[in-house]
């Protein structure tokens, strides 16, 4: 978990130390919903549940305002179910998931305070498990958002977007449960966790 932050760390001081003096910087703190996302395993089916996340964006827009650079945390906790014909009931352990992500957003403006955004991300995605009892993951994650901000003023404003993210675990092997049950990744099965967030735009550099 400190070796996610410490990505964060560096990626932010480098991004704010190359364009500072293009006076052009959004701090985006932001929450919404993770939808229930499931994955195959040897007889049933394992599930990351749904629940609200939290996080916060840093972004950077060219001069044209046509291209917003952005780099992203954000942390989801859930619970993991795994529930297969191998296992004498359901196995349900705590999770917390951490995204650490780097992308690119092209820019579209509907008005002088309205643009909307549509994009890609990449980075990783770390699944930590509270009770200390299972193995935390940590895996390359790539995927795709789309959404619109919204300006009240120059300083502030509102941001709304949806995202997919397809962090990569197939290992032919368990996930978080004992791995002597049988209950083994059934092929190459990552799980897709879809969000819809909202935030307040915070305008720095201007």
């Amino acid at each position: 978990m400190k070796s996610l932050f410490k990505i964060l760390f560096l990626s932010l001081s480098i991004f704010l130390s190359s364009n500072a003096y293009s006076q052009t910087f959004e701090l985006t703190p932001v929450s919404g919903y993770t939808f229930p996302s499931s994955f195959d395993i040897t007889g049933g089916e394992a599930t990351i549940q749904g629940n609200i996340n939290y996080g916060l964006f840093f972004g950077y827009t060219t001069p044209k305002n046509k291209t917003e650079f952005e780099i992203s945390y954000v942390y989801f906790g859930s619970d993991a179910v795994a529930s297969s014909d191998y296992l004498a009931e359901d196995v349900v352990s705590r999770a917390n998931i951490h995204f650490v992500l780097g992308g690119i957003n092209q820019l579209i403006a509907a008005s002088r305070k309205t643009t909307f955004l549509a994009g890609v991300k990449f980075g990783i995605s770390s699944l930590v498990f509270s009770e200390g009892t299972n193995t935390d993951r940590t895996k390359f994650t790539m995927g795709i958002q789309g959404g619109m901000k919204h300006y009240l003023s120059d300083r502030v404003g509102l941001r709304l977007q949806g995202s997919l993210l397809v962090p990569i675990v197939a290992e032919g092997g368990s996930l978080w449960w004992n791995p002597q049950t049988g209950t083994n990744i059934s092929g190459w099965s990552p799980f897709v966790p879809v969000s819809l967030n909202g935030g307040l735009i915070i305008r720095i550099f201007q």
